[in-house]
């Protein structure tokens, strides 16, 4: 009878170690996920101090550009000129159908980048070929794809009524070079 107590014994111990192991590791594994998913960083999403878009000459693509060609073509049709102090001029590059080159104001604003939230906000005046403008603001998010490519998150919230939707939509801001938007805005005469 004691042989049987003692077993009895052994099994309760044994079966009291093995479900408070179980219940420490099912603790231990809850713990990892919870600090995983509290603790592990975007890898898409920067932390930055300042917006990207730095002063200079900027084109957003709606595809990641690849080549020097791609950032050509993209500088060719639109160009954002950022200023220092976070204003932007953006111009419209366009060819009319006898071949002269027409570059005209399309866009005037003024953006702010927030360290905490990081988003850009920007406020803008749309300048439209008849010369009507439609007012309202946009807020940007930046993340790099692939650690390098920067990918902007765009969701306009335009005030003024507009063709357009005010959905979110993304783009691939491109920095024109020098030289590239010197010749860009210097062609002269028609292309045939």
């Amino acid at each position: 009878m004691g042989d049987a107590r003692g077993q009895n014994e052994i099994s309760a111990t044994f079966q009291h170690q093995t479900t408070s192991a179980a219940m420490r590791m099912r603790c231990l594994s809850a713990i990892l996920l919870v600090a995983g998913l509290i603790e592990t960083p975007r890898l898409a999403q920067a932390q930055l101090s300042e917006s990207p878009i730095t002063p200079g000459f900027w084109s957003f693509a709606n595809r990641k550009s690849e080549t020097t060609q791609d950032v050509r073509a993209a500088c060719r049709n639109y160009i954002e000129i950022r200023f220092t102090d976070g204003h932007y001029i953006g111009l419209r590059i366009y060819k009319t159908e006898s071949g002269v080159a027409v570059r005209e104001v399309g866009e005037v604003g003024h953006c702010t980048f927030n360290r905490e939230t990081q988003v850009e906000q920007c406020e803008k005046r749309l300048i439209k070929p008849d010369g009507s403008i439609l007012l309202g603001t946009a807020e940007s998010r930046y993340s790099f794809g692939d650690g390098k490519t920067l990918k902007m998150t765009v969701t306009p919230k335009m005030i003024t009524d507009t063709p357009f939707t005010n959905a979110p939509f993304d783009t691939f801001p491109v920095h024109c070079p020098d030289d590239v938007v010197w010749s860009i805005l210097n062609e002269v005469g028609r292309s045939r």
